[in-house]
């Protein structure tokens, strides 16, 4: 898991939808944006833990290669972070609703498992 900070991503305008993007401003993946899909938190209470799955579109791949991003396990890895960080902060500040998205998605879905 990555250590995420509002500094490692900012969100911005989608030219195709009234949801926002999300821009990577830090790290390998530094100005790719792309905008979350659905999102599922799955609950395993004998295992007492969840995991947060999630689909995402690339809607800018920046300096990368779009078959590159979408094979690239770290890459959905840290998507999985940065979703995280961005549902957590948002409890945190009791905004109702976060804002980033979109309802179509044409790429992987992924999972991420949270660890302490």
């Amino acid at each position: 898991m990555y250590k995420v900070t509002d500094k490692d991503y900012t969100l911005v305008e989608n030219p195709n939808h009234p949801l926002h993007g999300v821009k990577l401003l830090t790290g390998t993946w530094k100005d790719v944006i792309i905008v979350y899909g659905t999102v599922q938190v799955k609950e395993t209470p004998e295992l007492d833990m969840a995991t947060l799955g999630f689909t995402y579109q690339v809607q800018d791949p920046g300096t990368f290669a779009m078959d590159e991003l979408e094979g690239d396990e770290n890459f959905k890895d840290y998507l999985g972070s940065i979703l995280q960080y961005i549902i957590t902060d948002s409890l945190e500040h009791n905004e109702a609703q976060i804002g980033i998205g979109h309802n179509e998605s044409n790429t992987d879905t992924h999972t991420e498992s949270p660890t302490e």
